[in-house]
């Protein structure tokens, strides 16, 4: 066993259990596997009808998800105004730990 794994690892201390209770939140998982799916940006009310998620969550996850520098956020200046959602490069640095996570919920617990 590493020596190290006995220290308590960041995702259980406050700021890096801040953004573990993050992933654990309705539609997070969902959201980030969608985005990382998607080679184009997503518009709001596709996100919305594809995940089949309140306006107010969407809205909550989104927003939380940029506070953590995973999503950007960009708006267009037009009629009706249009946003669309993309992961930073930061948030594309998931993608290993949660194809893993995936696979292990596949194989454990199918």
């Amino acid at each position: 066993m590493d020596a190290g794994f006995n220290e308590e690892p960041t995702c259980l201390q406050p700021t890096g259990k801040t953004f573990i209770d993050l992933l654990g939140r309705t539609h997070v998982l969902e959201l980030l596997h969608r985005l990382l799916n998607h080679e184009a940006p997503s518009r709001f009310n596709e996100l919305k009808r594809t995940l089949g998620i309140t306006a107010t969550t969407l809205s909550r996850r989104l927003d939380a998800l940029v506070e953590h520098g995973l999503v950007h956020r960009e708006v267009f200046a037009e009629v009706p105004a249009r946003v669309e959602y993309g992961l930073t490069e930061r948030g594309e640095t998931l993608r290993p730990v949660l194809e893993s996570l995936f696979c292990w919920v596949d194989e454990h617990m199918a």
